[in-house]
């Protein structure tokens, strides 16, 4: 359990993840990666559009608590703040799924695009278990 453990640590997850997905969110609110092309097809709306980018937003202040809980809260705080933000983003996908049903929706069709996603809020959850009793 200790091998996990130094692997699985708060500080690394809650940095880590947040840094990628501030990246991703800046990369798709700057249109850089068509978000909308990718979820919703070439044919995609202004309305579509806007959608995506609204929630590249979300996320993104969600990626940058996750990068400041990283750095700058230590212990059990930061245990229970990664099982926060990892089980509220497991939740998240698992409502998405749901709302998304037979949309054809690019985000929840395959697996390259929520498979990444739902490993890394995973292991925010799970380092977040294992140091629950960090000091």
């Amino acid at each position: 359990m200790d091998a996990i453990k130094q692997y699985m640590k708060p500080k690394w997850w809650l940095t880590g993840v947040g840094g990628i997905f501030t990246i991703f969110m800046l990369l798709t609110y700057a249109e850089v990666m068509n978000a909308a092309e990718t979820g919703w097809g070439a044919d995609y709306t202004a309305n579509d559009a806007f959608y995506e980018k609204a929630w590249a937003a979300t996320y993104l202040t969600i990626a940058i608590i996750s990068v400041v809980s990283g750095q700058f809260v230590e212990g059990r705080p930061q245990a229970i703040l990664a099982m926060t933000i990892g089980g509220c983003n497991i939740l998240n996908f698992i409502m998405v799924f749901i709302a998304a049903g037979d949309l054809e929706y690019g985000f929840t069709e395959d697996a390259v695009n929520w498979a990444p996603p739902m490993v890394m809020a995973t292991g925010l959850l799970l380092s977040g278990i294992l140091h629950l009793e960090d000091e």
